[in-house]
């Protein structure tokens, strides 16, 4: 392998590389082996296929295939021998293939080098915010508003939407011979997430009534004994329950899961803590991030930009529609710096990374892939799958590697306390970007940056404890 021709722009690499004929050769002979060793054809044992009969066979295919290992192996060669970190990929075309061999042209991007910058000079405001008994009960309440106080409806004849039915299900197998019997199963009449809205099927049945219907389970549904098939099903009508609304008291704490209304206020409280504590240190790392970006100003690879663009502008285009604001073409050239950096501030997290070593695992890789599958009941093996290919586990592992090193450096640097009610917390935190805001207003935007609606969404977003059930919907989901 020869380099005939290098050059070299910013971060950009530009090669003209030459595989002499006699490496061409050994490539194939390689790849012929290698082949040899793992088809299966009639008439020999396997892993005992004469080469000759390998190359016979499928020798114009195998010989692409060589090439192909030759470019690479060049490729590799090269970055190792140059000691050249690449950006994302590089990429080859073929320029001559004849009888003085293959030339093919080699270009990437590579990282850049710069020194890192100390930190001891970076103080860092703290937010802390006092929960009161305000907070407290506002969280209890969402939690009282978004759970259901089922009672039997004495006065209901017939099943409607809305209302919560116990019924004995037997799942069909055929119309001789029934199996799977499961007895009072509760299911709620409009509950979206069940397998093809069998519960239109109990409309309109009274109690102790029997209905037949089939459910069509769809094929990447999570039970693979019941993926893509369709199923018959009886289901007979035991009672029927209205909702009505907990009162805030010992009885709908009770119904949480908890002693008493004083041990879900102290519930509250801590989930309020953590909440808040959560937000003033996102707010702490986005300072941190952002006066790290202001000491650094070096080149980084398009390629990298061009990647990390979309996110930025989806992100600010959401936050556009949020405010009401105009997407324009000079918030797009706004989008483009932002990327770039971001991607710089990434080249210097990592950098911190490698010279503190710290670094992503394996098993941190694979829980945050399997947080993301939960998210999509049913289709967790597809989503999985997904997020096992190496680019999508690249981008997993980004924001963990960032988070890992802002946590470290947090704990070294020199922070200030400055207490804050929820609302200026909020506030601060849905602080919109500084190209939306009026230049006399900054002030005043950051007080009214919509801090109920922020917080009313928080608030939906908890984890509510678990209300305690004696039944389940284990078949019909």
């Amino acid at each position: 392998m020869e380099v005939l021709n290098r050059v070299s722009d910013g971060l950009k690499r530009d090669y003209s590389v030459l595989i002499q004929p006699k490496e061409l050769e050994q490539a194939l002979s390689a790849k012929l082996q290698e082949t040899a060793k793992k088809v299966r054809i009639d008439g020999f044992r396997p892993g005992k296929v004469p080469v000759d009969v390998i190359k016979h066979r499928y020798g114009e295919a195998l010989k692409e295939e060589a090439k192909k290992d030759a470019v690479t192996n060049a490729v590799n060669k090269i970055i190792k021998d140059e000691k050249l970190t690449v950006s994302f990929t590089y990429s080859t075309n073929i320029e001559k293939d004849d009888e003085k061999g293959l030339e093919f042209s080699l270009k990437f991007e590579v990282l850049p080098t710069f020194e890192l910058k100390p930190l001891d000079n970076i103080e860092l405001k703290k937010h802390v915010v006092e929960i009161t008994d305000k907070e407290v009960n506002e969280i209890l309440e969402s939690v009282r508003k978004e759970q259901k106080n089922w009672v039997k409806d004495e006065k209901a004849k017939k099943v409607a939407e809305g209302h919560k039915v116990t019924v004995d299900m037997v799942l069909v197998s055929d119309k001789k011979h029934k199996n799977n019997a499961l007895k009072e199963l509760d299911i709620v009449i409009g509950d979206k997430s069940l397998v093809g809205d069998f519960w239109k099927n109990l409309i309109g049945a009274k109690i102790d009534e029997t209905r037949e219907f089939a459910i069509e389970y769809p094929a990447n549904f999570g039970d693979k004994s019941l993926a893509g098939k369709k199923m018959n099903y009886t289901a007979t009508i035991k009672q029927i329950f209205k909702a009505e609304e907990f009162k805030l008291n010992d009885e709908f704490a009770k119904a949480m899961g908890y002693e008493n209304l004083e041990k879900m206020k102290a519930w509250a409280k801590s989930h309020a803590i953590k909440k808040y504590d959560y937000m003033a240190r996102e707010i702490m790392s986005r300072d941190l991030l952002e006066k790290m970006s202001k000491m650094y100003d070096f080149d980084v690879p398009e390629n990298m930009i061009k990647a990390e663009y979309p996110n930025v502008e989806q992100q600010i285009s959401a936050e556009a529609k949020r405010l009401g604001k105009e997407f324009t073409p000079a918030i797009k050239d706004e989008c483009l710096k932002i990327a770039k950096e971001r991607v710089r501030l990434g080249c210097v997290v990592s950098e911190i990374a490698k010279k503190e070593k710290i670094a992503v695992t394996r098993s941190e890789v694979a829980q945050a892939i399997k947080n993301i599958a939960m998210m999509y009941p049913g289709h967790e093996k597809s989503i999985i799958d997904m997020y096992s290919r190496s680019d999508a586990v690249r981008a997993i592992a980004g924001p963990i590697l960032e988070n890992k090193v802002i946590d470290y450096l947090l704990g070294k640097l020199k922070t200030k306390e400055e207490k804050c009610s929820v609302e200026e917390l909020v506030a601060i935190d849905e602080e919109p970007f500084d190209f939306f805001k009026d230049d006399g207003k900054k002030a005043e935007t950051k007080k009214k940056a919509a801090p109920k609606k922020k917080e009313e969404k928080a608030e939906k977003e908890e984890v509510a404890p678990k209300k305690r059930s004696c039944r389940t919907k284990k078949s019909a989901e």
